[in-house]
Protein backbone atom coordinates (compact mmCIF):
# COMPACT_ATOMS: atom_id res chain seq x y z
CA UNK A 1 0.00 0.00 0.00
CA UNK A 2 1.37 3.01 -1.19
CA UNK A 3 1.20 6.02 1.37
CA UNK A 4 1.06 9.37 -0.69
CA UNK A 5 3.23 12.26 1.56
CA UNK A 6 2.55 16.01 1.57
CA UNK A 7 5.38 18.19 1.04
CA UNK A 8 5.21 21.38 3.32
CA UNK A 9 7.86 23.22 1.51
CA UNK A 10 6.54 26.54 2.83
CA UNK A 11 9.28 29.15 3.21
CA UNK A 12 9.79 29.16 6.80
CA UNK A 13 9.34 32.66 8.18
CA UNK A 14 12.10 34.69 9.76
CA UNK A 15 10.64 36.97 12.21
CA UNK A 16 14.57 38.41 13.05
CA UNK A 17 13.51 40.31 9.55
CA UNK A 18 11.62 43.94 9.97
CA UNK A 19 10.00 43.52 6.42
CA UNK A 20 7.40 40.83 5.77
CA UNK A 21 4.64 40.78 2.79
CA UNK A 22 1.08 40.93 3.23
CA UNK A 23 0.66 37.29 3.06
CA UNK A 24 2.63 36.68 5.65
CA UNK A 25 1.73 39.73 7.97
CA UNK A 26 -2.13 38.66 7.70
CA UNK A 27 -1.40 34.95 8.53
CA UNK A 28 1.02 36.11 11.59
CA UNK A 29 -0.29 39.27 12.51
CA UNK A 30 -0.62 38.24 16.41
CA UNK A 31 2.99 37.50 16.46
CA UNK A 32 3.75 40.53 14.27
CA UNK A 33 1.80 42.81 16.97
CA UNK A 34 3.99 41.64 20.02
CA UNK A 35 7.15 42.60 17.79
CA UNK A 36 5.46 46.31 17.25
CA UNK A 37 4.53 46.41 21.09
CA UNK A 38 8.29 45.66 22.10
CA UNK A 39 9.44 48.67 20.07
CA UNK A 40 10.60 46.83 17.17
CA UNK A 41 10.06 48.67 13.42
CA UNK A 42 7.65 46.03 11.49
CA UNK A 43 7.25 46.92 7.99
CA UNK A 44 4.52 45.23 5.84
CA UNK A 45 5.07 45.45 1.79
CA UNK A 46 2.61 45.18 -0.94
CA UNK A 47 4.31 46.16 -3.85
CA UNK A 48 6.14 48.73 -4.12
CA UNK A 49 4.49 50.11 -1.15
CA UNK A 50 5.64 49.93 2.41
CA UNK A 51 3.65 50.14 5.80
CA UNK A 52 4.98 50.50 9.37
CA UNK A 53 3.27 48.56 11.74
CA UNK A 54 3.61 50.23 15.26
CA UNK A 55 1.62 50.54 18.67
CA UNK A 56 -0.51 53.96 18.82
CA UNK A 57 -0.11 55.69 22.81
CA UNK A 58 -2.96 56.01 24.53
CA UNK A 59 -5.59 59.01 24.05
CA UNK A 60 -5.60 61.38 26.82
CA UNK A 61 -9.04 61.65 28.43
CA UNK A 62 -10.76 65.24 27.18
CA UNK A 63 -11.43 66.57 31.27
CA UNK A 64 -14.57 67.56 32.30
CA UNK A 65 -15.20 71.21 32.82
CA UNK A 66 -17.19 72.18 35.99
CA UNK A 67 -20.82 73.21 35.41
CA UNK A 68 -20.69 77.31 34.36
CA UNK A 69 -17.09 77.34 32.97
CA UNK A 70 -18.46 79.16 29.84
CA UNK A 71 -21.02 81.17 31.82
CA UNK A 72 -18.33 84.36 31.49
CA UNK A 73 -17.88 83.95 27.71
CA UNK A 74 -20.43 85.86 26.12
CA UNK A 75 -22.84 88.53 27.64
CA UNK A 76 -26.69 88.48 27.71
CA UNK A 77 -26.86 90.93 24.52
CA UNK A 78 -24.57 89.20 22.90
CA UNK A 79 -26.76 85.84 22.91
CA UNK A 80 -29.74 87.48 22.53
CA UNK A 81 -28.20 88.72 19.30
CA UNK A 82 -26.69 85.49 18.09
CA UNK A 83 -30.33 83.97 18.70
CA UNK A 84 -31.58 86.79 16.63
CA UNK A 85 -29.03 86.10 13.56
CA UNK A 86 -29.81 82.18 13.94
CA UNK A 87 -33.53 83.06 13.65
CA UNK A 88 -33.10 85.34 10.89
CA UNK A 89 -31.00 82.53 8.78
CA UNK A 90 -31.43 81.24 5.43
CA UNK A 91 -31.78 77.31 6.78
CA UNK A 92 -34.83 76.50 9.33
CA UNK A 93 -34.58 74.11 12.06
CA UNK A 94 -36.46 70.98 11.04
CA UNK A 95 -40.04 70.54 11.46
CA UNK A 96 -41.11 69.91 15.28
CA UNK A 97 -38.18 71.72 16.54
CA UNK A 98 -39.65 74.76 16.16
Amino acid sequence: MKVARRSSKQPAVDFQSQSFSLSYAKTYLGRLMEKASKGEVVYIVRGRRRFILQEVPPMEPIPMRPPGYFANTCTAAEIQDENRLAKASVIGAPKGLD
